[in-house]
């Protein structure tokens, strides 16, 4: 195994960088989740929902409905913008915003209807989305029980009076409150944790060993080997095996560091495994793309360009950085071609899942994609390898 330890060798130039990266990870990192990790105190916390409510009807039923809403949830005032909206949703400020079209009073008293049309958005806080929705969802209820009373529609006459009977009947029914726990807390960190892990991956995969395989691919050090006696197979098992153990070293370190900051016994939870799973196989995905990209530029210059404007253009356009929610559509799908966005898009998917009723079908499909993509441009780095060997034989 002389290119193995020779890659390790070679692979101690680039010390400084490592220490580096996982320097400026550990202390930003470490402060993110000091200053985010609830206190053993306020481990159970009860937190009310915040609805915005924007009414283009200003009916007598949209009007009660209103009501009914700011009866059982915080109503929060808001700038009807898209830009106002979407950092309300970010940042908490609001939870759930409503928009109530023109002729909503008339499909909730409509007969033949038994749903009113509303445009309703969520924030990334889902549980207390989930609960806004329920709260929407019991009012419709009860309107169409009360519509069945009268016998399909609530006469005019009797419409004030019957909205006042609904608003009284759910008063006692609708929970406005939701239980959010310690260790629910910890695993939306852990998430954004994850991701976050992702750009250091990325980065010194690329750079690191990077660098190292453009020294050890110098023909005086190649062609010694091969004098040597050591064939161009082994030699390439042995390549892909050290770089294979340096990134798995490097990501069970971070891994261990995440888990020494919100606690081991988060392990034991089925979204960290699951977590931990998508990490990864997008750490062997990376590892593989990385390997490709080296292998065609075979120069330092050019390295270090792509190294860093590879793991910066990633990050950005996959989530890492900025939450997908932000990033528009069309880039999106340019950055499907790599694998950082499917990691994210599952690890948002795993913290957001109910425990109830999970569903690990996208999960599947996002590792499967990325675990395709491994086995690809493997294939097309050893395919680039052959054929250089050849041309020099």
């Amino acid at each position: 195994m002389r290119a193995f330890k020779l890659y390790f060798k070679v692979m101690r130039g680039s010390l400084a960088t490592i220490i580096t990266y996982i320097g400026i990870f550990v202390v930003i990192t470490s402060f993110v989740i000091k200053a985010q990790l609830p206190s053993e105190e306020a481990d159970l916390k009860i937190e009310g929902q915040k609805i915005t409510v924007f009414d283009a009807d200003e009916s007598q039923v949209s009007k009660a409905f209103t009501v009914y809403l700011a009866d059982h949830a915080e109503i929060v005032e808001l700038e009807d913008t898209e830009i106002a909206i979407n950092d309300a949703l970010f940042d908490g400020d609001t939870h759930y915003v409503i928009r109530i079209p023109q002729g909503f009073g008339k499909q909730m008293l409509d007969p033949e209807r038994h749903y009113a049309e509303l445009n309703a958005r969520g924030s990334v806080y889902v549980h207390l989305s989930i609960v806004s929705a329920q709260l929407v969802e019991s009012y419709n209820q009860t309107f169409q029980v009360y519509k069945q009373v009268f016998g399909g529609t609530i006469p005019t006459e009797h419409l004030e009076e019957t909205l006042d009977l609904i608003q009284t009947d759910l008063q006692a029914k609708v929970t406005t409150r939701a239980f959010l726990s310690g260790n629910a807390s910890k695993i939306d960190l852990l998430g954004t944790a994850f991701n976050n892990t992702f750009y250091i991956i990325i980065a010194l995969l690329s750079s690191v060993i990077g660098g190292t395989l453009i020294a050890m691919e110098n023909q005086a050090v190649k062609w010694r080997d091969l004098v040597s006696g050591v064939p161009e197979r082994q030699r390439t098992f042995g390549i892909f095996l050290a770089t294979l153990l340096f990134s798995v070293v490097l990501w069970v370190f971070l891994i261990v560091f995440l888990y020494t900051q919100l606690g081991f016994d988060l392990l034991s939870d089925t979204k960290s495994q699951w977590l931990i799973g998508v990490s990864f196989v997008h750490m062997v995905t990376v590892l593989a793309i990385a390997n490709f990209f080296i292998t065609l530029l075979r120069n330092k210059g050019a390295l270090t360009f792509f190294s860093t404007v590879f793991s910066l253009a990633l990050s950005f356009t996959s989530g890492v950085f900025v939450p997908l929610e932000f990033i528009q559509t069309p880039v999106q799908k340019v950055a499907s071609f790599m694998p950082t966005v499917w990691a994210v898009k599952a690890n948002n998917t795993i913290v957001n899942m109910s425990e109830q009723a999970p569903d690990y079908s996208f999960i599947w499909q996002a590792m499967g994609i990325m675990a395709l993509m491994a086995v690809a441009f493997l294939c097309l780095t050893l395919v680039i390898r052959r054929s250089r060997l050849r041309s020099h034989a």
